[in-house]
């Protein structure tokens, strides 16, 4: 009976987890973490043991690390000036500590908005080139969680399969 509890729970984590991937800033690789804890919490880790967890910590921790890092990278990478980067990284930190989905995608772009064209010794269009990087950016965050989203789901399907090997 627990172990097809712990099915139901990954497996509803693993889709809110999807689905919030792509709500910008929300870190759904967190919400897919959880339900990977609890399958393995309702298992006596049986299944899913400490090792895998922690497999799953460190892919959500970089896709943690994405989100935040992602907008000032890709706005640096398209051409944009220091302060569209610069905005971007603030604004997306900033972000992450508003609890509202989007946050961080929106204090990402709104900072190299503001950083970009307040502070831009480089004209204008490099400006513009960093706002279009840092929402880039925030599309990459977007795809690295919903692929850390897949990754639990990975762990936890290689993990049923190691143990009806045994």
């Amino acid at each position: 009976m627990e172990q097809t509890l712990g099915y139901l729970v990954a497996s509803a984590a693993f889709v809110l987890g999807g689905i919030a991937a792509f709500v910008p800033g929300f870190p759904g690789s967190a919400v897919a973490l959880i339900g990977l804890v609890a399958f393995a919490g309702l298992t006596d880790f049986a299944i899913v043991n400490e090792y895998a967890l922690l497999v799953g910590a460190l892919i959500c921790l970089g896709s943690t690390v994405a989100q935040i890092a992602s907008p000032a990278v890709a706005s640096r990478a398209a051409g944009g000036t220091a302060g569209a980067a610069s905005g971007a990284a603030i604004g997306a930190v900033v972000g992450a500590f508003i609890p509202l989905p989007g946050a961080s995608f929106g204090g990402g772009v709104l900072g190299a908005v503001l950083l970009g064209v307040l502070f831009s010794r480089e004209g204008v269009v490099n400006a513009l080139r960093g706002i279009g990087g840092a929402i880039g950016g925030c599309a990459l965050a977007i795809a690295v969680d919903l692929l850390a989203v897949l990754g639990m789901a990975a762990i936890l399907a290689v993990s049923v399969f190691a143990a009806r090997l045994v």
